[in-house]
Order: C-alpha cells, then structure tokens, then sequence
C-alpha cells in the first residue's frame, strides 16, 4: 500500500436508541463490511462510550467524511457543519506518535495486538496549553513510545486510540523541532488540563477506556499494510 491516511470521527446516538443502535449494528455487519471495503478502508475499530461513537480507520484514500449505512441515520444525532449536516463529525489530530511512510511497514504479520479506544475532556481554559505541549512532543521526535498512539479532538472531547503490546517507531525522521525540552513531570502536567469526571479525577488514570464494538481489517493476519 503506497499511501495510507488514519482517521477519527465522533457520533452521538439519539435519546432512547442505545437498544435499537446495538441491534442494528449486529444485523447491518455485513452492509457495514461492504461500505468498508468500498471506501478503500483496510482497518477500522467502532467504540462506544455511553451514548458517544468513536471511530479510528485507516484508509488508502483521504476521507473528509464518514457515514455508517443510512439505516443508522435516523438514530443519530445531526452534527452541523460548513458542508451541511452530518452523523460522523471528522476528529481533528492534535497529536501521532508516528506516521505511514511509503517506506516502512505500518503493519506486520506479528503477534496480534489489542486496540484500545479511551475519551477524556479537556477544561476549556487548557485547550492551547495542551495542544501547545503535545505539538512540542510530538515534532521534537525524540521520546517515542507506540507509534499506533493518535489523539483526535472535538471541541473539548479527546478520543485516543492506540495498539498493545506497543511498537516503537525507531526509524530517525526530519524533526521540526530541534529542541528538547518536553516536560518531564508529564502526568502531572497533564492532570492540569483535564476536566474532572463526576466521581473526581484521577490524573494516573484520567483516560476512561471504551468498548469496542466493531471490528474490520481487511489485512491478513493483521498485515499488509505500508
């Protein structure tokens, strides 16, 4: 595979529709699998958390939007938009411990991995300072840690997907940075910028995880992809 894009998106499920959701989603996998393959998609995970859908997909073709088939939409809730409405709002990357370079092998034939998707909320008031920070970590390109790691933003809301046993991306790429000095009392710091859940906040695990409830690869053996 030349080209590969990673995406994010966020849906909300309507009031009342959790049930009707979950049952459509077992009857439609087939359609599901179908509209995959058609978008050219070679990996895709659904997690839901209360009534919030994430979604992380890699493809071979830019996606400026998704949709699930259309006998979702009416269990969804509109998001508006410049193009108009729609379900799937598109998650902005604030940070990627790594890229898929033509070069190198995004996924191997290896033992198999666990993906797991977790949503936390940022105060408002630290949406810079915590994008200002990962940016910094992430274009300094020294401390990598799991190179499937990505965090998509919407408004406050952050989904992060990544991959276990974690793969470190040891390959030297241009930095845009040319420091080092990414905090060291990371978590920490990091606990500053998230808003408490109802049950208070643990800064050690203020990530909650999600349920993931959908699965596609089109990879054999979870490889293929470059």
């Amino acid at each position: 595979m030349e080209n590969l894009f990673r995406h994010q998106f966020k849906a909300k499920i309507q009031d009342g529709s959790l049930e009707l959701f979950a049952k459509l989603l077992r009857e439609k996998d087939g359609e599901i699998n179908s509209q995959l393959a058609r978008l050219n998609v070679g990996f895709f995970k659904l997690f839901q958390f209360n009534d919030l859908l994430f979604i992380y997909l890699e493809s071979e073709i830019t996606l400026s939007k998704f949709d699930l088939p259309s006998s979702f939409d009416g269990i969804l809730m509109d998001w508006p938009g410049e193009s108009g409405n729609r379900k799937f709002v598109s998650m902005l990357d604030i940070f990627h411990d790594a890229i898929p370079r033509s070069e190198s092998v995004w996924r191997d034939s290896a033992s198999p991995r666990e993906s797991l998707g977790s949503i936390v909320y940022l105060r408002p008031e630290k949406y810079c300072s915590y994008v200002f920070y990962h940016f910094q970590l992430q274009e300094e390109g020294i401390r990598k840690f799991n190179k499937h790691y990505i965090i998509g933003a919407h408004e406050n809301c952050l989904f992060s997907y990544q991959e276990l046993p974690a793969v470190i991306d040891k390959t030297n790429h241009d930095r845009i940075l040319s420091t080092n000095v990414s905090p060291e009392n990371w978590v920490e710091l990091m606990g500053e910028h998230f808003r408490p859940w109802p049950e208070g906040l643990d800064i050690e695990a203020a990530w909650k995880s999600m349920e993931e409830i959908f699965s596609y690869s089109s990879y054999p053996d979870n490889s293929g992809a470059h």
